[in-house]
């Protein structure tokens, strides 16, 4: 089981930074020039540290370097400045997209034990080597963890959103709006009891990474590597080094903020027959013509309407030519001999496994390793954007998908396997700057 304890925090004085200034999103969500825009905002954006290199670009030993030497500056001037032992809570507000509905996601800021997949900790998505070696790269460089991995947990007799509750109610430690117009709060919590009972909570836990298995492999990994060094050296490992553990933000599967966006296919269809992939299709799915609009935002109003309909059937939503659909999958299971059998059923389940199995692979030959190059598809949460690309004749068809409950990635994970990739999108990204983790 997880063991999740307090930690000496990095963070920015308010009286030396505008904090609002100086968060940038997650690494891998930084795109194009935005790395040059934030450090536009403030020379001490975090962005700074947690980017070594330009969107694109590969990182040099040198850049690492300067990366943590810029890290050590602020910390020697006074930026950044460090905390006795504490839990952090963390709290966001937010507007859910497409609805307008504002929501508060809250949890906590600790650090837990590293351990291998299996035990206490569960991923629930595949990863790739390239972000992870960026990642070990860096964390070899700064001994910091930059940004929370953002992890679940079940917290089913409420004992920790007690404390959490408890605390919200004071003025927060530190307060700041991140671009995409997120409220980010962090409050101390150091008292013994709230402390105590935190860390004695998690201890019957199981954690579920929601975001950022890239970051907890890397941690993993370095941990085994200083472990190694440290034997190789005569030297005796015990396992409360800092490297042991790594920053993560814990959030309770039953928190009402708890928001996972789906995550639409854009696809590169070539010459397609659509006539005989629609033929093909029928042999698993009912296919539901739906009324559109020629306007991109009324069609994707129109098909999320019909594909979010109250149903327990699997669906997938269809937009090609103008034209949209609803692909249900039939109630018999026929299906099954067509997808992968080494699968759990849980993951065959799944409206993504479906599309990636029955669709992408059979219909149009896209397989993981073309999933995995990035050269067929794309990926965007915003329907209506997929469906402008289809329209405008950037991609052949866009696929859109409902959200993946909670409770389902839970149980894929329960049965020791793995969403597809970008199966999920934990609305808003955890962001990066509030506070970090030093290993010395």
């Amino acid at each position: 089981m997880a063991e999740f304890v307090p930690f000496r925090g990095l963070r920015y004085d308010p009286a030396k930074v505008n904090l609002t200034d100086v968060l940038c999103p997650p690494y891998d969500v930084i795109k194009g020039t935005a790395r040059d825009e934030y450090l536009k905002r403030n020379a001490h954006n975090i962005v700074g540290v947690e980017l070594a290199a330009r969107y694109g670009e590969d990182a040099t030993p040198g850049q690492y370097a300067q990366s943590a030497a810029l890290l050590q500056q602020w910390r020697d001037e006074g930026t950044l400045v460090l905390d006795d032992a504490a839990y952090y809570v963390y709290e966001q507000e937010f507007q859910v997209p497409g609805t307008g509905e504002t929501k508060k996601r809250r949890g906590v800021i600790g650090a837990l034990a590293l351990e291998e997949f299996g035990k206490g900790v569960q991923p629930h998505e595949h990863t790739l080597s390239g972000p992870k070696q960026d990642r070990l790269n860096l964390l070899r460089a700064l001994r910091t963890n930059t940004s929370p991995i953002f992890g679940l947990f079940g917290d089913d007799d409420g004992w920790v959103a007690s404390v959490i509750d408890a605390v919200v109610v004071e003025p927060p430690l530190m307060e700041a709006q991140s671009s995409d117009d997120v409220k980010e709060r962090v409050w101390r919590l150091t008292d013994d009891e709230s402390v105590n009972a935190i860390q004695a909570a998690f201890e019957n836990e199981i954690i579920l990474i929601a975001d950022g298995h890239h970051r907890y492999e890397t941690a993993l990994n370095y941990r085994n590597e200083r472990k190694r060094d440290a034997e190789a050296a005569g030297k005796v490992w015990t396992g409360a080094e800092l490297e042991n553990y790594v920053m993560m933000m814990c959030v309770s599967t039953g928190d009402p903020g708890l928001i996972v966006l789906p995550t639409h296919r854009l696809v590169k269809t070539g010459e397609a027959d659509w006539s005989q992939v629609f033929d093909n299709l029928e042999k698993h799915f009912e296919i539901i013509t739906v009324a559109t609009e020629s306007n991109a935002a009324i069609q994707a109003q129109e098909l999320l309407a019909a594909l979010n309909q109250e149903d327990t059937q699997p669906r997938i939503g269809l937009h090609i030519n103008g034209q949209s659909y609803v692909l249900r999958l039939h109630q018999s299971d026929a299906y099954l001999a067509a997808m992968d059998s080494e699968r759990s059923a849980a993951y065959n389940a799944l409206d993504v496994s479906l599309l990636h199995t029955l669709i992408l692979e059979k219909q149009f030959g896209i397989g993981q390793a073309e999933l995995a190059a990035y050269s067929h598809v794309a990926y965007t949460i915003d329907a209506e954007e997929a469906i402008a690309k289809v329209n405008s004749g950037d991609y052949g068809a866009a696929f859109i998908l409902r959200s993946t409950p909670v409770h389902q990635v839970r149980e894929v994970a329960g049965a020791g396997d793995k969403m597809p990739q970008k199966s999920t999108y934990f609305y808003p990204k955890l962001v990066t700057g509030l506070v970090l983790r030093p290993l010395d």
